[in-house]
């Protein structure tokens, strides 16, 4: 019966291909980046059938609700989840418990699969997503009967994991489509379009694949290659690494405080009108922690269900999934980063300050990157966090009393208001000198390349600008401005001007004497 159901699903699936669709998106790997055949679609399909039939025979284990079959998506030329029936707005379409067996986790990686093999703890540039990446590159492994065999599961959960390995898009596609995988031409050309470099990104990479190239890469059991689908595909390797990373940060979402990636679930495609996954409690007696997927829409058994990827600027959408959904553009995102210069006769009480005096605030690195906006209704405002940091890297001259030790667990609130006139300049000058100088850099971006890197530029663009005129309006206000000296008088009380008659009014208190015989004691 279930088997029935599944191909009628893909039946009605590619009924809907007639349909026009387009603010969705999955994982970067777009029908246009594809140019899928109708070969390649029947090869899409059987991929999918054989992950739905892996399914069917542990469903009980990995899934508490599944209303949803994986088939070929008409939106994006790959796969995506089907409704297998009518589900209402606000129903739970896809309920999976949070299973070390087959969920991938930082933890998963450091304390079962790689125990022993990784430092206790460790954590490498590309952070939580590179852990991630070894767990997807051990799966491949482990489908060549090759890897690391843990975790351990039954025959059944290892089939399904199996088809996910195989259903997930190759290094060949995604070159297509995702920026960790594009030519190194391209890549240059998304370097000098946004103020969110990806070769920071690519350089995490190296960083981490020359670390584990030394100490975990040449372990027997680890191939550098592995064949699947009757395609050679590359493992524990920097092009496997890499491929693995790209993967991990287009499909893994953060849920009940960790990043995860959930098999299954990830083939959710995004929608902006979508719902994040988000954590539930389920099981008999709602006591099992995991993740879920609700309906944002009523959906007819046979159209594909959506979710959010979550509120993010193009760049970052960009770099993580590959592609840029509709609303991202609506809100211009730049980014700007500053630190607290090395040479600053003050620097060692302001890493003092950042590192322990921030009040319930993580401790801070001396090097902050903070966002530029611009969006309908604002306008150009900064982020008053960037304000606050800036004042303090600023802060010297008449204002380093502020530092002394009297002051050490004020200070960080201090920054939130204007501190003086000239630090408040200065900070006006280092903001605006940053705008401009990220404007001058996205103008020396040559012409070409991919469409997307051109829309980014722009909107980076627009959100420099604004912020810019903001501040170029502050720098002519400045001495309408309230500073912590007039504010310290305020709360004494000495903010007004002093009058002779002051000291004759008869409720004064203090520099009184008393007059002859005006005692009026009871003896």
């Amino acid at each position: 019966m279930m088997i029935m159901l599944l191909r009628t699903t893909l039946v009605a699936t590619l009924a809907l291909g007639s349909q026009a669709f387009t603010s969705y998106h999955h994982h970067g790997v777009t029908l246009t980046h594809l140019g899928a055949s109708a070969s390649s679609s029947v090869s899409i399909e059987a991929v999918g059938q054989d992950l739905n039939t892996a399914l069917e025979g542990c469903q009980d284990e990995v899934a508490k609700t599944v209303n949803v079959a994986v088939g070929s998506s008409p939106t994006t030329g790959r796969l995506g989840l089907i409704a297998t029936k009518n589900i209402k707005k606000g129903e739970v379409c896809l309920a999976m418990p949070l299973d070390d067996r087959y969920m991938l986790t930082a933890d998963v990686a450091r304390d079962v699969v790689f125990m022993g093999v990784l430092p206790e703890k460790f954590e490498g540039w590309t952070g939580d997503a590179g852990l991630i990446a070894l767990l997807i590159l051990n799966e491949l492994a482990r489908t060549a009967e090759q890897g690391i065999q843990l975790p351990a599961r039954g025959d059944e959960v290892q089939a399904l994991m199996k088809a996910w390995v195989s259903a997930l898009p190759s290094p060949e596609e995604m070159k297509q489509s995702h920026p960790l995988l594009w030519s190194e031409e391209d890549q240059e050309i998304l370097q000098l379009s946004s103020t969110n470099k990806i070769y920071r990104v690519l350089d995490d990479i190296e960083e981490d694949v020359a670390w584990l190239s030394e100490r975990v890469f040449t372990d027997e059991k680890l191939p550098e290659t592995v064949v699947i689908n009757g395609e050679e595909r590359p493992c524990f390797s920097q092009d496997g690494f890499r491929w693995a990373v790209a993967l991990a940060q287009s499909r893994a979402v953060f849920v009940d405080s960790a990043l995860r990636l959930l098999p299954l679930m990830d083939m959710c495609n995004h929608d902006d009108e979508g719902e994040e996954i988000t954590r539930g409690m389920m099981g008999p007696f709602k006591m099992t922690k995991g993740a879920q997927i609700i309906a944002a829409q009523s959906y007819t058994a046979g159209d594909e269900i959506f979710c959010s990827y979550g509120p993010k600027s193009a760049a970052d959408y960009l770099l993580e999934h590959g592609f840029c959904p509709p609303q991202c553009w609506k809100t211009a995102v730049s980014e700007l980063t500053f630190d607290v210069d090395q040479d600053d006769r003050f620097y060692d009480d302001k890493l003092d300050i950042l590192e322990f005096e921030t009040y319930d605030q993580a401790p801070m690195d001396p090097a902050q990157s903070f966002d530029v906006i611009s969006s309908p209704g604002r306008d150009g405002e900064p982020d008053p966090a960037m304000i606050q940091f800036v004042r303090l890297c600023k802060l010297g001259a008449t204002d380093a009393f502020l530092l002394e030790s009297i002051f050490r667990k004020e200070v960080w609130g201090f920054m939130s208001m204007p501190v003086s006139e000239g630090n408040e300049l200065k900070v006006v000058n280092a903001v605006s000198e940053a705008c401009q100088q990220a404007i001058d850099d996205l103008k020396q971006c040559p012409e070409g390349g991919p469409e997307v890197c051109t829309r980014l530029r722009e909107s980076e663009t627009k959100a420099l600008s604004r912020t810019l005129a903001y501040l170029q309006r502050e720098k002519e206000a400045l001495d309408l401005k309230e500073y912590y000296q007039e504010r310290r008088l305020k709360d004494l009380g000495l903010d007004s001007e002093w009058a002779p008659e002051d000291d004759m009014s008869a409720d004064l208190g203090y520099g009184q004497t008393r007059t002859p015989g005006g005692a009026d004691y009871d003896w």
